[in-house]
């Protein structure tokens, strides 16, 4: 029989080999919104006690934010305007244990304030086949998405570009283009257009025209009459590929969103009509100079 002080270790010792006892759970984070704007979304949540740290997430803004366990809100900022977000935050213990919080659906805030016009469009370079272009930035409460030119005489043409300048290629020589500018913010709201300038392109002495597009390929993108163009790009004797223009045809006529790719094989518009759509395209080099046409696809489609 064991002495009393001797059964004591005993008892200390059988109790040494038993498992630690679990750690109760670590309890979830309630989160809630406090203040949103256009571009922001402001968040807070109640504190487990065993939280080390949180990890902050916003899906559609990149990878978690890690903030310390004193700190119980987060503020995210430049967002778009009049966007869906979703929000939830995961608490951390020391054992790297997680609990994740609620999640929130945050909508920001419609812009319907627009940019300011740019300022002091000017022309910073000619040749016989390139405009170059700079303006000063317009300005924004939410920020701008990127700016459009008008170019004349390219009726309906369009360009969109994000920084304060830019190259319009391809063009035809010996011509006087007219181009203006205006501002689009995150709001998808327009600014007025500036002053338009002008600029006359050189002369040039080119008169071979650029090899016709080949293999071209045409697929119904979506099923409702969008269409994804693919071909090998053609070559010129005096141009890069970057500065070759590609006039789209539907049905033997121009393409009417009257726009057209520049320097690429690719491409995605619209067919025309219900039914049977042929598509065929044309180079054209800075002279002005058009190729032969390529080879027609015809595809059938259904317009929504």
């Amino acid at each position: 029989m064991l002495r009393p002080a001797l059964a004591g270790i005993a008892v200390l010792a059988a109790l040494a080999l038993l498992p630690a006892t679990a750690s109760a759970a670590l309890a979830k984070p309630t989160l809630r919104l406090t203040a949103k704007t256009t571009t922001t979304i402001s968040v807070a949540w109640t504190a487990p006690r065993d939280a080390v740290r949180y990890e902050v997430n916003l899906w559609q803004g990149g990878a978690p934010v890690s903030v310390p366990n004193t700190q119980t809100s987060f503020t995210f900022t430049g967002l778009r305007p009049n966007g869906q977000y979703y929000v939830w935050v995961v608490a951390v213990d020391a054992r790297g244990n997680k609990a994740f919080s609620n999640q929130l659906t945050v909508v920001t805030d419609a812009d319907r304030i627009a940019p300011s016009t740019p300022g002091n469009l000017r022309v910073t370079g000619v040749t016989a086949s390139k405009v170059s272009l700079a303006w000063d930035a317009s300005s924004d409460n939410a920020g701008i998405a990127e700016y459009q030119l008008s170019l004349s005489p390219v009726q309906g043409n369009t360009i969109w570009t994000s920084p304060t300048s830019v190259d319009i290629v391809g063009l035809s020589p010996s011509t006087t283009f007219t181009i203006a500018v205006r501002a689009r913010d995150f709001g998808y709201n327009l600014s007025p257009f500036t002053a338009p300038v002008s600029a006359r392109t050189l002369a040039s002495t080119d008169t071979t025209p650029p090899s016709a597009p080949t293999d071209l390929r045409v697929d119904d993108a979506d099923g409702c009459g969008e269409v994804g163009m693919r071909w090998t790009e053609s070559t010129d004797d005096q141009d890069p590929q970057a500065a070759i223009r590609y006039e789209v045809l539907i049905n033997g006529a121009p393409d009417p969103l009257g726009q057209f790719p520049v320097g690429v094989g690719r491409w995605i518009t619209y067919g025309v009509v219900d039914g049977a759509n042929t598509f065929v395209l044309r180079a054209i080099d800075s002279a002005g100079n058009v190729s032969a046409p390529s080879t027609p696809y015809t595809l059938n489609l259904n317009i929504c």
